[in-house]
């Protein structure tokens, strides 16, 4: 049963790893105190192993952005139902703090929490400020975001982005270009939510490398389920060594071994490359809202630590070229690792619990 103490806590994230990510790492740094935690997302976070565990409360929220005017009126039908039933939660558990990362999903909480006067934290994962944090940004207690946003909201506080705490041990990772034995190790993600362009699209274009550096690769690609055999094959065929999955349980095995990734620009993937000083080929999804993706890498490129390409990139032979002009080049790579390495911020989660638990005593 909650009790009246001070810090009943609840953490809102929506149900993709952009968001539950960061939510997890500082959820899990209050479990050794005395607190009372919550979790909230949508259907979607429960496929999460450590979501489904902490049996989170699940809104039912429908995205209001690029949808047919049916849609939008469905959404803001289940914002009104959300809502009531979010008022209802937290008045149940005595919540004092909200805790929101971003996404539809926490509208209808912090809506609730301003009604009921109670403490709201926001966190800005992307270096474009969403929607739902946008709405609510100036009528909150704590802004806090992983880029630098005080150009355009000069109140924010950076703290960097929360980091799971298995790979915040990656700060210690010592990056090196190539193995002992010359050869070249190439980490493919996808995605959280899996990426059709950087799945057996992508491979298709990796085996047209010339042999001699077909010869030096091994690559760790996640690739889409119904990729997973084609992809195997492929690489099987061209005699080029691979590990091919649709998920990687120990992912911070692979940034350990990684000479270089190759990913979208959601800011997760982005800080988990930095904090293992890995550099990045990133390539942003085209139709990402706020085109925040494309804002994401452009931080890392503009900072000589990583390289950002278009999604025609991958088929009209940039790609090719560039990896080739990569692989060839360890001393590039060591100079665009130390600059992965100059953007670390550690220590986001733990700044992100202080500023929470100075919200104690002044909750209502």
């Amino acid at each position: 049963m909650p009790t009246d103490a001070q810090n009943n806590i609840l953490f809102v994230a929506g149900g993709t790893g952009g968001h539950i990510f960061p939510a997890i790492s500082v959820y899990n740094l209050f479990k050794n105190i005395n607190s009372n935690l919550y979790f909230a997302t949508d259907q979607r976070g429960i496929k999460f192993e450590e979501v489904s565990k902490i049996n989170p409360f699940l809104i039912k929220a429908l995205g209001f952005e690029r949808k047919k005017l049916i849609k939008k009126i469905l959404s803001l039908i289940f914002l009104m139902l959300s809502t009531i039933k979010a008022i209802f939660f937290i008045k149940k558990n005595n919540i004092k703090i909200i805790v929101g990362f971003g996404s539809y999903v926490q509208v209808p909480f912090v809506l609730a929490a301003l009604v009921l006067k109670k403490n709201v934290i926001l966190h800005e994962g992307n270096a474009v400020m969403g929607k739902a944090n946008r709405l609510f940004w100036k009528y909150i207690k704590v802004r806090t975001s992983a880029f630098n946003l005080k150009e355009h909201f000069p109140d924010t506080i950076q703290i960097g982005m929360p980091i799971r705490s298995q790979l915040l041990e990656l700060n210690k990772n010592k990056y090196k270009p190539l193995s002992s034995k010359g050869s070249f190790t190439l980490l493919i993600l996808g995605g959280s939510q899996g990426s059709s362009l950087l799945s057996y699209r992508l491979a298709k274009i990796i085996v047209k490398l010339p042999k001699k550096l077909k010869d030096k690769l091994i690559i760790f690609h996640q690739v889409r389920q119904e990729h997973l055999l084609n992809v195997k094959e492929l690489y099987d065929s061209n005699y080029i060594k691979s590990n091919v999955v649709s998920f990687f349980k120990d992912i911070k095995n692979y940034f350990n071994k990684a000479s270089l990734i190759v990913a979208r620009a959601g800011s997760s993937t982005i800080h988990e490359s930095v904090m293992a000083g890995v550099p990045g080929i990133y390539v942003p999804i085209k139709n990402s809202v706020g085109n925040h993706q494309y804002e994401n890498a452009l931080i890392l490129k503009n900072n000589d630590a990583a390289w950002l390409l278009k999604e025609e990139d991958i088929d009209n032979g940039v790609f090719i070229k560039s990896i080739s002009q990569i692989i060839n080049n360890p001393n590039l790579l060591n100079k665009f690792s130390l600059n992965n390495i100059r953007l670390r911020k550690p220590l986001a989660a733990m700044k992100l619990k202080k500023l929470i638990l100075s919200l104690e005593d002044k909750s209502v």
